[in-house]
């Protein structure tokens, strides 16, 4: 069972990276690709690009010389490459019930149009406002299988692993992005689904900042 320091270390982790992920990015299949913007957000506000690289609020005093404080605030960063290189597959959703296949198409979807959709949905709206642990706990296991098969899903190999524990942060980067939403109840659905899944695997690799190094 996780600390309290320990479950507010995951808050915090969960709450850097929506921070990161503020500014939305298309997804790609590689860095470095031509014509794909940077996990490191690349914002277009009236017409100029900015390049924003979020605070990740690290304390001067804090800094030593070890490098965990920069391996810390490279944690976010990595997630936000693996996702984006394993991007949701196209699949047929037929087997999941109505509300979660018109959440999981949502999202498929980035940044303001996540909103501009929901604006033409009412009932959609609505059944984000009534958004519970349960419901998210369903959607996020179902990107996450449609991210990595469930056959693969079994198997520990790290990248499995890593690609499943960045969709779990990537969906509540997502949902905590959509206006009808308490931003700060879907960071904690989050943290706590990935405490409840992920968090056996990242301390048998020595911790977030060795597993994503």
């Amino acid at each position: 069972m996780e600390s309290l320091q320990d479950q507010d270390k995951l808050l915090l982790l969960v709450e850097k990276y929506c921070n990161l992920r503020s500014c939305p990015v298309l997804p790609f299949k590689g860095l470095g690709e031509p014509g794909r913007p940077s996990p490191l957000s690349v914002c277009k506000q009236s017409k100029k690009t900015v390049i924003r690289i979020p605070s990740l609020d690290i304390e001067s005093d804090s800094l030593d010389r070890s490098g965990s404080v920069k391996k810390a605030q490279n944690v976010p960063r990595q997630l936000a490459k693996i996702a984006d290189s394993a991007p949701i597959a196209e699949q047929n959703l037929q087997t999941q019930d109505e509300i979660i296949q018109r959440l999981v198409k949502l999202m498929i979807t980035l940044g303001d149009d996540i909103n501009v959709k929901l604006n033409q949905n009412p009932a959609l709206q609505q059944q984000l406002q009534n958004l519970n642990y349960n419901l998210f706990e369903r959607l996020t296991s179902t990107v996450q299988n449609l991210v990595v098969p469930p056959d693969q899903a079994a198997c520990l190999d790290g990248l499995v692993q890593k690609q499943r524990i960045a969709w779990a942060f990537e969906v509540t980067s997502r949902l905590s992005s959509v206006t009808v939403v308490q931003r700060r109840a879907i960071q904690q659905f989050g943290a706590r689904y990935i405490a409840e899944n992920h968090a056996g695997w990242v301390q048998q690799q020595g911790g977030w900042e060795e597993a994503f190094d």
